[in-house]
């Protein structure tokens, strides 16, 4: 093993992270724990990381937009290899993407969805620590040769597989072992929809106002009791489903699938299922919450005596709990007027079809000033 010295010249990996939350920190994961995990498959070098927050480009059929970005930034800083982190879901066919590798501009492009919904952090620093092996190891070797047996990480060993793409500038390409249900359910987990709950505070304000009407309304109460299990699921469910409703219409969040080809139109349906189980899974937080509060003013408020007068003697918890069943789901759909107030920034994590409206807006922005300055010139 080679000694560190000061007179060694770090292998200099930067990395290029997406604006938006999971992406940066993932990549934040990646600059503490990349150097001591490739020292210990390449003891003959040692390694630093640089982290660079850009809007990476759009999708394009051939996906090396985001290779020609990285390319441009290593020259800039100086960089021995690139990795671009994106949230953007990527697909070969069927196939979600994990990571496209060119070994002659020694970029990688990890598409964070493909990875599911588990150990996310843990499966892509094993996965690029595997690719910048193979990489910095001249190529990738065969996979049952022993060379890549020794080097092999536990990340690539069975959910993953390498493919060769027929496609110039990427040369490995690897490919999720599940399909589209990993991919939906690794956007949904990339949008975290239970910080959701945080954004929304136009609908909080108004269900809460609402449900100190609705808590103390006797026919509200007389109507709970008298309601059987299916009435009350389907109030829930229904409350739930008029918030997701009008915050996908109010913000313009659905994507049309209308006289678009056939590839951006799975995109956009895609994109529309992971917006609308995002805003249910967080909306169904908000109910949640706003569930139990209500429930605690239920307890303190209402006394069994006045209480029992409407709902029957004697009242106890599950009548309580019962009505404010009812309670909450008429102030959550009292609440999504509340939306309204909402601006779209305060959701837009929520939905990737806002995101790649505004990576394909700062494309076209980008290429008009290009163009101004060489008409200028």
């Amino acid at each position: 093993m080679v000694e560190r010295g000061s007179e060694q010249q770090p292998v200099t990996v930067g990395v290029i992270a997406d604006p938006v939350s999971t992406p940066t920190e993932v990549a934040q994961q990646l600059r503490e724990d990349l150097p001591d995990l490739l020292s210990e498959q390449l003891s003959e070098e040692c390694w630093r990381v640089e982290v660079q927050r850009d809007q990476l480009p759009p999708s394009d059929s051939r996906h090396t937009a985001m290779m020609d970005v990285a390319t441009d930034r290593m020259r800039e800083h100086g960089w021995d290899i690139a990795v671009c982190v994106t949230d953007l879901p990527l697909r070969d066919g069927k196939q979600p993407i994990v990571a496209d590798v060119s070994n002659r501009r020694r970029v990688i492009v990890v598409s964070l969805p493909a990875f599911g919904a588990m150990a996310l952090r843990r499966r892509v620093r094993g996965v690029v620590a595997q690719l910048i092996a193979d990489l910095r190891g001249q190529g990738t070797p065969s996979e049952d040769s022993a060379q890549h047996r020794r080097r092999r990480l536990p990340a690539l060993a069975g959910q993953f597989r390498r493919v060769t793409p027929t496609l110039d500038n990427v040369d490995v390409r690897v490919v999720a072992s599940r399909g589209g249900a990993r991919l939906l359910i690794g956007m949904v987990r990339d949008n975290r929809p239970w910080r959701l709950v945080f954004g929304l505070t136009g609908p909080l304000v108004g269900a809460f106002a609402f449900s100190a009407f609705y808590l103390i309304s006797t026919t509200v109460w007389e109507l709970a009791v008298t309601m059987s299990v299916l009435q009350l699921v389907a109030a829930v469910l229904g409350s739930v489903v008029v918030m997701v409703g009008w915050l996908i219409a109010y913000h313009r969040l659905w994507e049309q699938t209308r006289d678009r080809p056939a590839g951006e139109r799975e995109q956009a349906v895609l994109f529309n299922a992971s917006t609308v189980l995002t805003l249910a899974i967080g909306v169904g937080c908000m109910y949640a919450a706003l569930y139990v509060v209500n429930l605690v003013a239920a307890v303190v408020v209402l006394t069994p005596a006045v209480f029992g007068q409407y709902v029957g003697p004697n009242p106890g918890v599950g009548q309580y709990m019962i009505v404010i069943l009812l309670v909450t789901a008429a102030a959550t759909v009292a609440g999504a007027v509340g939306s309204g107030f909402e601006s779209e920034d305060s959701i837009w994590e929520a939905a990737y079809g806002y995101r790649e409206r505004e990576r394909r807006k700062a494309l076209r922005d980008e290429q008009s000033h290009r163009e101004e300055a060489e008409s200028s010139a």
